[in-house]
């Protein structure tokens, strides 16, 4: 059982904001989710990496029970979207957003 479609809803995403996110097309993912096509191992990493939960859990060999909690209960809407924002930028541009945030948890403690 592929879990593409319980994911992206359990996390509240359109199919047309998950292809956005990920650069791939809605059409192709509603393949996979309709398990028309098999997604190949390159996009099953990338499904696996954005919902934060194992290979085994998405192509449904492990429990749920067993992964880390899925975004939807714990992320908010600008939570999400920025999430969703910096997972677009280059690597240069995630590392100079991860260096603002530890420069303004810095400035938060010492203000």
């Amino acid at each position: 059982m592929f879990r593409l479609k319980e994911l992206r809803e359990e996390n509240g995403l359109k199919r047309s904001e998950l292809a956005r996110d990920l650069k791939i097309n809605a059409g192709t993912i509603a393949n996979y989710e309709n398990e028309i096509r098999e997604a190949p191992y390159e996009y099953l990493i990338l499904f696996s990496n954005y919902f934060n939960v194992t290979l085994d859990y998405l192509l449904g060999r492990e429990p749920y029970e067993e992964i880390s909690m899925p975004l939807a209960g714990a992320l908010n809407s600008n939570e999400r979207k920025l999430i969703s924002n910096y997972r677009q930028l280059d690597y240069k541009g995630k590392d100079r957003v991860l260096e603002y945030i530890e420069l303004w948890k810095h400035k938060q403690i010492y203000d």
